[in-house]
This record gives C-alpha cells, sequence and structure tokens, in this order.
C-alpha cells in the first residue's frame, strides 16, 4: 500500500518533495555516477520544477524523461516537453540530459518502437520517478475511458499508445515506471484525495490505473498531498 504525506500548503509540498528528490538525485549520482528522473506534465507539479531547477547538482549527470507525451508539436502549448523545459530544464537545471517522448509521427503509435528503444539505453531502475494523477484516476496517459486499458496497464513495453484524445498520447508503462528505486505522487485538493482513497481498495486496475503505481511493494509508493 502507499504511504501519504500530507502538508499545510501546496507550496510547501512542492519545496519539501523538491529538496528531497535533489538528495536522492545526488546520491545516485554518488553512487553510480548517473541519475535518472521521470516527470509528470500537468500544472501540479510546476511550482516543484521551479524549486528543483535551484538545486545544486551535478545536473549534467542527471537524464530528465517524461511520464507521458500529448502528440502535438514541441511548441504547441500542450506539449509537456515544453512545459518540462519551460518550467525545470533551466537555471542549474540546464545541463540535464532529456530523453523526449515525441517523434515527428503522424500517430504515437507510429513512435512506439523508437521511443522503447531509446528507453532501452537508460539503466534500470529508474532513480526517481515523479507522477501525477487524475480526478478520474489516470497516471502518466493510462486512462480508465481508454478502450484497450486492460491491456495497456499490462503491458510488457516500456511505452504505450493511449487510445484516447485528442490529441492522441504516449506514455510510460506501468511495468516501466514501478522499475525504479523511488515513486513519488503528488496531488492536491480535496476531490484527487478521495480517489486516491477509493484507489487504495482492492478492484480492478483499468478502473483506476493509478492502482499500478499504488500497490507497487518495492518500491512503495509515496503520495503527497496537500489542499
Amino acid at each position: 500500500m502507499a504511504e501519504l504525506h500530507k502538508y499545510n500548503s501546496r507550496a510547501l509540498a512542492s519545496r519539501q518533495l523538491a529538496a528531497d528528490i535533489a538528495a536522492r538525485l545526488q546520491s545516485a549520482i554518488a553512487e553510480r555516477g548517473k541519475a535518472s528522473l521521470v516527470v509528470c506534465g500537468g500544472s501540479s507539479p510546476v511550482a516543484l520544477f521551479r524549486a528543483l531547477r535551484q538545486e545544486l547538482l551535478e545536473w549534467q549527470r542527471v537524464t530528465v524523461i517524461p511520464s507521458d507525451e500529448r502528440w502535438v508539436s514541441i511548441d504547441h502549448q500542450d506539449s509537456n516537453e515544453a512545459m518540462i523545459r519551460r518550467e525545470l530544464l533551466v537555471d542549474e537545471a540546464a545541463q540535464a540530459c532529456f530523453l523526449p517522448l515525441y517523434r515527428d509521427t503522424q500517430s504515437p503509435e507510429a513512435a512506439v518502437d523508437e521511443v522503447c528503444a531509446s528507453l532501452s539505453d537508460i539503466s534500470l531502475p529508474l532513480d526517481v520517478v515523479l507522477l501525477g494523477m487524475g480526478d478520474d484516476g489516470h497516471t502518466a496517459s493510462l486512462f480508465p475511458h481508454d478502450p484497450d486499458i486492460a491491456s495497456k496497464v499490462g503491458a510488457e513495453a516500456s511505452c504505450v499508445a493511449a487510445e484516447v484524445g485528442p490529441p492522441k498520447r504516449l506514455s510510460l508503462s506501468l511495468r516501466y515506471l514501478t522499475k525504479a528505486r523511488s515513486i513519488d505522487v503528488l496531488i492536491f485538493g480535496d476531490d484527487k484525495l478521495a480517489v486516491f482513497q477509493a484507489a487504495q481498495h482492492p478492484g480492478p486496475l483499468a478502473q483506476y490505473p493509478v492502482r499500478g503505481i499504488l500497490r507497487s511493494a518495492d518500491p512503495i509508493a509515496q503520495v503527497h498531498w496537500a489542499r
């Protein structure tokens, strides 16, 4: 079962988690000479990114990977890559390596093999995985209303194309995301707390795909919440 951490404010949650992530990345660099960081998109992690990018790490040894991507050009307002580059990969973090998921293909399905090949260059387990969760229990781009979600949550591949949209999306798989040394889930608001609590109960992954993260036994997911 996941562990829940409650904070008095969103700002405090963002600052404390950013500092903790930075410490874990620095530890990985000290032990293995490099570190990997998976990050989610959306609005929830923006304050965290702004704090994390100020941390004095050997950022050139850190590889940053989006948890998922909308199939839009990188200059589009909905691009996760654009947001990550704008909010995280600046200041001290400008030296980090970035592994994009988006490819200039007509659909995410056409890019799955190429992206999986790129991901194979990343040493596993991942060092830090930072995820969000939607009001419907989705995480990354694994949505309960995807008509093929039952097979997606059990996929062996490191990434999968999501049959949702528009725009269509590509997502890291549950199997890949849980091959990690640490997993953090950042959520805000009472509605998401209620979804988290519901997803903690037994039930199919297809109902709440985030269950695949919350059920991880090694590592145990750390859920960070503020109203």
